[in-house]
């Protein structure tokens, strides 16, 4: 029966998650020849050069990145790194929140200024958009 709950819930996560993980600003990440992330636009075009070890999708007007020492950061669509890479790693905003995992391995969140506003102490973060579940 546990197992069942455990389904149920991965599904409901899997349901619950946002759909605006998509290519934002027709902003796509890409890979060169010697392994970097940049971004091209719908029209195929390098707008944001690769120089990325890890690039993810834009959410809310920012994407995360990996720089060489393997912490990510967040860019703007300009190319800009407006949030510092020293995350262990890191999800999409929504809401104007990201869960980031810190050295420890601890999670918490960041609003889209990079300042922590729930402390990374938690084993799991993730966002839920499934308001009929609460009371």
């Amino acid at each position: 029966m546990k197992h069942i709950y455990q389904i149920l819930l991965a599904a409901m996560v899997l349901l619950a998650a946002p759909t605006g993980l998509t290519a934002q600003n027709n902003l796509n990440p890409i890979q060169n020849e010697d392994g970097l992330y940049g971004f091209k636009d719908q029209d195929n075009k390098v707008v944001i050069p690769c120089q990325w070890i890890h690039a993810g999708l834009f959410s809310e007007g920012l994407a995360p990145v990996m720089d060489d020492n393997d912490k990510y950061g967040y860019i703007n669509n300009t190319g800009k790194l407006v949030i510092p890479c020293k995350w262990s790693d890191t999800m999409y905003f929504s809401e104007g929140l990201a869960p980031v995992q810190d050295e420890n391995g601890k999670w918490g969140f960041i609003d889209k200024k990079g300042r922590v506003i729930i402390p990374c102490k938690w084993i799991h973060a993730f966002f839920s958009t499934m308001d009929w579940l609460q009371p």
